[in-house]
């Protein structure tokens, strides 16, 4: 381990950089860094000598963009690096009020900054929330060609068969998009060959955090994030990302043990966003606290059904999705997580401004509340630069609670 001193960073790309200090004796986990660094600005090169590509959310739909030659490029992800300026610049573009939405406002901005220079397709599923279904529009004034996929919401029972209707519709839907993507029907056994390789790499993901759990300070929280995150569009590289999680699992299974400078390690879950605010997550780290177990919009506990046809897969998945529908259907799954993991507390973070998500938070923070298990709720911001000081005295404190 280095004993070199490590500045306090003050934005998102100075925090990647310390993590990588820290993880120096990881080739796999600064792999992972050099992968997610590159995403977007290699795909963005791609497309620019040829290569298709398409902005989304960059959760779910690999399968379907990689059978359609296809980078999906998250639009989660390129608010992780942008400019310090990007809200201004959306507040002025479109009139924004001041109380909108962080993420949107961040992603509005970026996407006037790259209007000339970047990939103008962008795919918009429309059951997320009605301010990503607003900025669609506002994009669109802009000039980018904007693929609305119609979603629903999965009703809790199929009552009358209601569910086979949404999952058929659904169904047609991305039939519709993979038409929209590349002039021609979808390639259904390149699809499913797609699904299974999905299925591969979200096994594989659990298998290292399963042994995250024998070794929880190896992989510290931030690539831990940014594992989960591949998991979803593989960073537009994913013969490369498969490779960097079989070398985190070659890694976890020969490395020694690393112990935790305070003595023991506090597991604890998080739930929600997955938090572009880098310094919580190293906050966590220095108190002795280890995120071992993830509900967050890149679900990994789960597979994709490979016998039904490829689409049905897809829209099964979705309606099954952490955003999709009520947050009660996703109690169960959580519950399985913070046993597995012994978490001794939760996390929720949302972003400022999002009431969907803040809706979520609170039916998650009174059910856990009443079955004895502690909790913080963290309103996070998704403009880059440090958390303030207010937010890591919350997490700090919360944690110093199980010390």
């Amino acid at each position: 381990m280095s004993n070199k001193v490590i500045k306090e960073p003050s934005n998102q790309l100075e925090y990647i950089i310390s993590s990588k200090q820290e993880h120096e004796y990881s080739k796999a986990v600064n792999k992972l860094f050099d992968l997610a660094l590159t995403y977007i600005e290699d795909a963005e090169k791609g497309n620019r000598l040829g290569r298709k590509a398409a902005w989304t959310q960059g959760v779910f739909e690999a399968p379907l963009f990689y059978a359609c030659d296809t980078v999906p490029i998250s639009a989660i992800d390129l608010g992780r690096l942008s400019s310090r300026n990007s809200v201004q610049i959306a507040e002025e573009a479109f009139d924004l009020p001041k109380e909108t939405c962080s993420m949107i406002s961040v992603l509005l901005g970026e996407w006037v900054l790259r209007n000339n220079s970047s990939v103008k397709r962008v795919v918009a599923f429309n059951n997320a929330c009605e301010p990503f279904n607003m900025a669609y529009e506002l994009i669109r004034e802009q000039g980018y060609d904007v693929f609305r996929v119609e979603g629903a919401i999965r009703p809790k029972l199929n009552h009358d068969g209601r569910l086979d209707q949404v999952i058929k519709f659904l169904s047609g839907e991305l039939g519709d998009l993979a038409v929209w993507l590349t002039g021609k029907q979808l390639d259904e056994s390149r699809m499913a060959r797609e699904i299974a390789r999905m299925n591969r790499i979200l096994a594989k993901v659990r298998t290292v955090m399963e042994l995250r759990l024998k070794n929880s300070l190896y992989i510290k929280s931030l690539p831990t994030m940014f594992i989960l995150m591949g998991s979803g569009h593989y960073f537009g590289k994913p013969d490369e990302f498969e490779a960097v999680l079989d070398e985190l699992i070659d890694e976890l299974n020969s490395s020694d043990v690393i112990p935790s400078p305070l003595g023991k390690v506090i597991p604890l879950t998080w739930i929600g966003a997955r938090g572009l605010e880098f310094g919580v997550y190293k906050a966590v780290d220095d108190c002795g606290g280890a995120l071992l177990s993830w509900f967050t919009p890149n679900p990994y506990d789960r597979n994709w059904r490979e016998d039904v046809p490829p689409l049905e897969s897809m829209a099964r998945y979705i309606l099954d999705y952490f955003l999709v529908g009520s947050p009660v259907h996703q109690i169960k799954g959580i519950e399985r997580m913070i046993e597995q993991s012994s978490s001794k507390g939760i996390f929720f973070y949302h972003y400022v401004g999002c009431a969907f998500g803040g809706v979520h938070v609170e039916i998650f923070r009174d059910y856990f509340k009443k079955r004895g298990i502690p909790s913080i709720g963290l309103d996070g911001c998704f403009q880059v630069g440090a958390p303030s000081g207010q937010l890591l005295t919350r997490v700090r404190a919360f944690i110093e609670m199980f010390s």
